[in-house]
């Protein structure tokens, strides 16, 4: 492929990510909110649990279903056309959110978040897209270069989300969905002018290995695990946040203050994404995915010594930097670990795995903050981040020195 069209290529899926991650930003800042005015409680073994933050353990559970559905229908469609096909199915997921919120019908709001979540399940796929249409000495930039459309999510999505969730008032929320579905539109346009090389004869009909075989190398385990607990662990301290910034006693945060707070740890995720290639290619991928697990754990410690605003934004910044680290490292890594032919399967199986760890985070995150409090959701998170501390340090072992 041309430099011209690998070019053009990343740099459409770049504003593509933009839009999704947009959405995803737009979605969080509001969707709690939403749970909590239209949730019931349930009683859970003698305990009050909330369901608030059920419409987006949906959502990443329809994601995680739909992760392996989209990247083998990509296989057989082609990129482009497997994009279009699920995001149209999120454009419907978000109308009957908008007919959930003006009839205030919980079960409906569920009904759509989850039709958006099986959308946003093949948005996971743009990085590997990304990667079709570079050589192997520049496939982690251009999974770098993608993941990077997110700035534009973390300086634009709250300002966006603070400026419509009243703009189809007396519907409060609203006007957030019906910006979503636009930049749906707009994504599907953009995908119309990719030029994303189809599958070639070896990836439809080349020799595979047993899945056992492939995800019992090392560099799998560390790959996937990697990419499962820095977006878990981001995940459940991410969602638990605007609980507690909103029933705070001691504090009256405001939604503005919310959104600042989202912006920084989206700003977090997605600005080194314009270097982490580099550093990668520089300190190699394992380097990368330890210093994801430290900075994220240093996030946690943040949030351990104080509440105040300027904490939480440092904390949200750190846990979204440890997630960019962990996250690409894992997926470059996870590069290494299969035959051209098993692509589209091991990469669907690994977001699979990846977004079920989201789904569950999500699912426990409102209920453990109601229930033990916000220094237990924090200090929950840091089993996992040893567990990749020392799985890395299994690889290192497992590692042959370079010949000299």
């Amino acid at each position: 492929m041309v430099l011209n069209d690998v070019v053009r290529n990343v740099s459409l899926l770049s504003m593509c990510q933009a839009l999704a991650q947009t959405q995803m930003v737009l979605i969080f800042s509001v969707t709690t909110f939403i749970g909590a005015a239209l949730a019931p409680v349930v009683n859970l073994f003698g305990v009050p649990f909330s369901l608030a933050t059920l419409p987006i353990t949906l959502q990443f559970t329809f994601m995680t279903i739909s992760t392996l559905p989209a990247a083998l229908l990509m296989k057989k469609l082609g990129r482009a056309n497997g994009f279009i096909l699920f995001i149209l199915i999120g454009v419907l997921g978000i109308a009957v959110c908008l007919i959930a919120l003006v009839y205030q019908d919980f079960i409906l709001f569920c009904v759509g978040s989850s039709f958006f979540g099986a959308s946003a399940g093949s948005n996971q796929q743009f990085r590997f897209a990304a990667v079709d249409t570079a050589d192997k000495s520049t496939r982690s930039k251009a999974v770098s270069l993608v993941l990077a459309g997110g700035v534009f999510a973390g300086i634009v999505g709250p300002t966006l989300s603070a400026w419509s969730f009243d703009l189809l008032a007396p519907v409060i929320y609203a006007g957030v969905f019906a910006v979503i579905i636009s930049m749906q539109i707009v994504m599907v346009i953009l995908l119309l002018f990719t030029n994303i090389p189809p599958p070639n004869e070896t990836e439809l009909s080349g020799p595979t290995s047993p899945f056992w075989q492939i995800a019992s190398q090392p560099k799998f385990i560390v790959a996937v695990m990697s990419a499962m607990v820095g977006y878990g662990v981001m995940n459940f301290v991410m969602l638990a946040t605007p609980l507690f910034m909103g029933s705070h006693p001691g504090h009256s945060f405001t939604f503005p203050d919310v959104n600042n707070v989202i912006m920084w740890h989206v700003l977090g995720m997605f600005v080194p994404s314009f270097f982490t290639g580099w550093l990668i290619k520089r300190y190699g991928d394992i380097n990368i995915i330890t210093a994801g697990a430290i900075i994220s754990g240093i996030s946690i410690a943040v949030n351990l010594t104080g509440d105040s605003l300027m904490h939480l934004r440092i904390a949200m910044a750190l846990v979204g930097l440890g997630w960019n680290f962990m996250f690409t490292g894992g997926t470059t890594l996870l590069l290494q670990t299969y035959k051209p032919s098993e692509k589209a399967k091991i990469q669907g199986l690994n977001d699979f795995f990846v977004f079920g760890t989201v789904a569950v985070c999500s699912l426990l995150a409102g209920g453990t903050y109601q229930s033990v409090g916000w220094n237990a959701v924090n200090l929950a998170a840091v089993p996992l981040l040893v567990l990749v501390l020392v799985a890395v340090i299994w690889l290192r072992g497992r590692r042959l020195p370079i010949p000299t």
